[in-house]
């Protein structure tokens, strides 16, 4: 992990200079475009950690930010979890234009990789197959999430870039598909101590199976899904403790597929490597005096005004089985918040806040690894798979043994084929699993848009009174429309592009 984090240093430096805000500033200039650069077989090392390194601050909040704050499990004070917001919005602008800047980088380094001489042609072929890994991620989220976007494969011009109509959203995901395709062929099973943290093949084929997934082709997934599964106890398990998904003291192990490299404390801070993700979570209000900090897993030092808030759709009563272990390791109560009593009502976030290998003094100095992909996730997928595909031949053998591991770490009894007499109770009960486990991960907007949930989630949460309903007239104060299951394309790529056969809103915007 040294040498990875070394380039990143390196190469996060170089792109404050050089760093593309999407394709439409693609002639800023940049060294990357010179002449003299490209030439080596350190240059593409250099590039492809530059690739990782967009990837820290689409995760650092910048996308992470939208897509939970969007659903049920957030206390909802935002534009975006009112369904409010507008092509104006910035929570939505920003992730747009950095998944852009990602797919730029990469395909700066595809295009121009073939011409150069590798002495370690395995090397090559890693190198190419990390950056489709990067850009078919780029396609993925521009497919499920903006509803399909302009299919841009390689190193073209500002006025190129205006002639590329922008695709349909199952073209775009065709595109994540061949990606990681490409990537899966080309990457390797696991990588050598000092390089872990870099995208592997299997972690293509579980982006392959969440791909399929969202394209609700079961077979498929099941396929690409069994193949990391298939790796069990040697290259990947369940974590021993669900709070283990979420330490630095764990960042790489075996529970986690793909996941986001940070460094914390104030050395991580000082290098630019360190996150905030998880210091969203902490309250402005932290009242350390009354032990607050205590029940955030000893933080001791306050978070940005606009904390996350736990929902009671996710907090209330019978959605955590009794004894769960997970309810309390992910949300607490009764803080004071400078109150005068602890707040019985008001639910924070704490599963995130899990830091002591590099122990983090202020909210910026997070060290704990994103997830992209949890090997949780991977089993739980792959249980909803062969549910679908045939729940009767794949209940007891396979997808009882998934959901068991999976509740034997949360502290629950085991379930047995009786619980589960048709097909439909086991996906009704994976929805209700993955809304627990993967709370504020990033997962429970995109799952609630693929198994066309989402509204129906929505109006069950805004029917909360916390949410802003009103008993007397028995009316929400929000609800969600149907067009919002797609974000908008923001307003200044509309605007730039001045073509609606090219680039245009989706309906409702």
């Amino acid at each position: 992990m040294k040498s990875l984090y070394k380039l990143i240093i390196g190469i996060s430096c170089l792109f404050a200079f050089s760093s593309c805000e999407g394709y439409l500033d693609v002639d800023q200039p940049s060294i990357y475009t010179d002449q003299n650069y490209y030439k080596t077989p350190q240059d593409f090392e250099t590039a492809i950690n530059g690739c990782y390194a967009q990837l820290q601050t689409i995760y650092n909040k910048n996308y992470l930010e939208a897509i939970v704050t969007r659903a049920d499990e957030v206390r909802n004070s935002s534009p975006i979890g009112r369904f409010m917001d507008t092509p104006m919005e910035s929570r939505w602008s920003k992730p747009w234009s950095s998944w852009w800047t990602l797919v730029f980088r990469c395909n700066q380094l595809l295009s121009r990789i073939d011409a150069v001489t590798f002495t370690d042609e395995d090397r090559k072929k890693h190198i190419t197959g990390e950056a489709y890994a990067l850009r078919g991620l780029a396609y993925l989220q521009f497919a499920w999430c903006w509803g399909g976007a302009p299919l841009i494969t390689k190193e073209i011009t500002r006025e190129e870039v205006y002639k590329v109509k922008r695709s349909s959203q199952e073209d775009t995901y065709g595109q994540a598909i061949s990606d990681f395709k490409d990537a899966f062929n080309r990457l390797p099973e696991s990588w050598a101590s000092s390089e872990v943290g870099r995208v592997t093949k299997y972690a293509a084929a579980g982006m392959l199976g969440r791909t399929y997934m969202y394209m609700r082709d079961y077979a498929t997934a099941a396929e690409y899904l069994s193949q990391v599964v298939a790796k069990e106890g040697t290259l990947y398990k369940l974590a021993d403790k669900y709070e283990d998904c979420f330490s630095d003291v764990y960042n790489n192990d075996k529970e986690r597929v793909w996941e986001v490299q940070y460094l914390g404390g104030t050395a991580g801070k000082a290098l630019g490597l360190s996150q905030s993700f998880s210091g969203w979570f902490i309250p402005s209000t932290l009242n350390k005096d009354k032990g607050d900090y205590e029940k955030l897993n000893g933080i001791t030092f306050i978070g940005a005004s606009g904390s996350i808030r736990a929902s009671m759709s996710l907090a209330g009563d019978g959605v955590y089985e009794e004894n769960d272990k997970r309810r309390d390791l992910t949300i607490v109560n009764n803080l004071y918040g400078d109150k005068s009593t602890p707040q019985p009502d008001v639910y924070y976030v704490r599963k995130f806040l899990r830091a002591t290998k590099n122990a983090p003094t202020a909210v910026d100095e997070w060290g704990n690894n994103i997830p992209i992909l949890r090997y949780t996730d991977v089993k739980l997928m792959y249980a909803e798979a062969l549910n679908e595909v045939n729940y009767s031949a794949n209940l007891s053998e396979k997808i009882l043994p998934i959901i068991n591991d999976v509740r034997k770490r949360a502290g629950l009894t085991a379930k047995v084929a009786e619980d589960f007499p048709d097909k439909q109770s086991v996906f009704d009960y994976l929805v209700k699993e993955r809304f627990v486990e993967f709370c504020f991960e990033g997962i429970r907007w995109p799952d609630l848009i693929r198994w066309d949930l989402a509204e129906d989630a929505m109006k069950a949460h805004f029917a909360l009174r916390d949410e802003g309903y009103n008993e007397t007239s028995e009316q929400p104060l929000y609800s969600m429309r149907s067009y919002y299951k797609l974000a908008p394309i923001p307003l200044s790529d509309i605007l730039a592009y001045g073509n609606k056969e090219i680039m245009w809103q989706n309906d409702g915007y």
